[in-house]
């Protein structure tokens, strides 16, 4: 009776604990991580011109560009960085489990199977126990006692089996804590992971758009030595005829010669840009990737939200935000290290002990019992752990805040960006159609005798190199707006973070 009621005290003590403990206390998140100076000043609206509305996804198909599409796709199955991400995904939510795993009891079987002997002699009777040599020095496998009979020869076997439990009741929250950290730790790694993802596509793309740029400059360069060549003839023919001199004819050779060495320049850069979408895919830099040679169409201007919403949407601000979180768990799980720690254990088994020609002895024993352990000096190791944590807390802190500025400056950069491209495209587009109106009067003039031919080829190749800028900034204009979506956390089609 007496020991029923311990029982019920002991499992009693028990629940009282485990009601006992509150919930843990949960970290500040977002725009509240920021001290309130910083806070105070994050606008209402972007600074730079911008489209209102929501950030919509799947930026990709913006373009209109399968080919786009289909190589950002395939970049994002066969990158091995990713991979890498997702693995450390995996293994961070591995971790959550092994942290959470001591909230539970911890449960353990053993059977035992041993056959003992000893042989005695001299003073047997005397009240003398046989001699305990101890662990041989090998791992100790388990077996019974050794048999304390004080017979001159005796050998028994002994068989049985036990169970055991054990668990400590997370009374402050330190175990909760620990998994609190570690689940916050993999959500970083998540955000880490789609982060990387969306910065994979953009950099598929802006390969993708220079590649083009670089056919389009191969283009250009190719036209340029077509105009030389043809003039290098015709200068051949004017010096026959006795109108041009050999002056005239070694200049128009030094232009062709220079037009011929920027073709080959200009091939050798799409052959490095062709490498380069290569790479980010995975493939083998041979530089024999088919991709198009012109410019998919502008798209329309881009929906920015509001400066509040990226510290919602954006995956590398979120990692922070997490990491921060992580930071905060582990303080109070350093706190509570310097509490007192409860825990309650309780055996139970059954066996047999045969003595050889003497008879067999069954028994059950079990155990019930609750112990409290307190720290009291550990040389400052606690409270220099729990002074740890909190310097660390504090450095994710200030590091969420510097992430966060990053964000926005990469916001307000990009749509500056988008808008002086723009112009810059208008204005070059103008440049570009005036320029040929002027050759192709050059031209009128040249045949009539009234300009020289160098007056002609000065005036083609201002017409050109205002093609090689507008290139440039068409090109520089897709760029930035892969870098624009980037910078708003836009996500494209895709599958996000591992799945769980």
């Amino acid at each position: 009776m007496m020991n029923a009621r311990r029982c019920t005290l002991l499992l009693a003590i028990a629940s009282s604990l485990v009601l006992a403990g509150c919930a843990i206390k949960q970290p500040p998140f977002g725009a509240d991580i920021m001290p309130e100076s910083a806070r105070a000043k994050i606008p209402g609206s972007w600074a730079g011109a911008h489209r209102s509305g929501a950030v919509v996804p799947n930026w990709i198909r913006s373009f209109g560009d399968p080919e786009l599409a289909a190589l950002v796709a395939d970049a994002v199955e066969r990158n091995p960085d990713l991979k890498a991400a997702a693995a450390r995904v995996e293994a961070s939510r591995a971790a959550v489990r092994i942290a959470a795993s001591s909230l539970y009891p911890r449960i353990a079987m053993k059977g035992l199977g041993e056959r003992q002997g000893q042989e005695l002699g001299r003073d047997i009777g005397r009240g003398i126990n046989p001699p305990d040599f101890g662990p041989p020095g090998t791992e100790n496998t388990g077996g019974a006692g050794l048999d304390t009979s004080t017979d001159s020869s005796s050998q028994r076997w002994v068989y049985g089996i036990a169970a055991g439990a054990a668990w400590e009741a997370d009374l402050w929250g330190r175990i909760r804590s620990r998994k609190a950290a570690a689940r916050a730790e993999s959500a970083a790694l998540e955000a880490d992971y789609e982060f990387a993802r969306q910065s994979l596509a953009a950099a598929v793309a802006r390969a993708y758009f220079t590649s083009i740029e670089a056919a389009q400059q191969e283009a250009n360069a190719q036209q340029t030595l077509n105009i030389y060549q043809e003039y290098s003839q015709l200068t051949d023919q004017r010096k026959q005829q006795g109108f041009a001199s050999d002056f005239d004819v070694a200049q128009i050779k030094s232009r062709t010669a220079a037009a011929e060495d920027a073709l080959y320049s200009a091939q050798a850069a799409r052959a490095q840009t062709i490498r380069a979408i290569e790479v980010v895919t995975s493939r083998y830099p041979a530089g024999r990737f088919d991709v198009r040679r012109s410019f998919p169409g502008q798209p329309k201007a881009v929906p920015a939200g509001l400066p509040s919403q990226i510290l919602e949407r954006r995956p590398d601000v979120i990692a922070s935000e997490r990491r921060f979180a992580a930071a905060f768990h582990r303080v109070n799980e350093a706190r509570t290290a310097r509490l007192p720690r409860i825990v309650i254990s309780a055996t139970g088994g059954l066996g047999s002990a045969a003595l050889d020609s003497v008879g067999t002895l069954d028994a059950v024993i079990w155990s019930l019992a609750a112990g409290i352990t307190q720290p009291i000096f550990f040389g400052g190791e606690l409270k220099a752990a729990q002074d740890l944590r909190t310097a660390e807390q504090k450095a994710a802190a200030a590091s969420y805040v510097g992430t966060a500025l990053r964000a926005f400056e990469d916001v307000e950069d990009a749509l500056a960006g988008d808008y002086y491209m723009r112009k810059r495209e208008g204005a070059l587009s103008n440049a570009v159609s005036s320029s040929a109106e002027s050759v192709k009067f050059g031209r009128e003039q040249f045949g009539q005798g009234q300009i020289d031919m160098f007056t002609v080829l000065r005036l083609t190749g201002e017409s050109l190199a205002a093609n090689v800028q507008l290139t440039q900034v068409r090109a520089s204009r897709l760029r930035e707006r892969a870098n624009l979506y980037l910078a708003l956390g836009g996500d494209f089609e895709g599958t996000g973070a591992p799945g769980k």
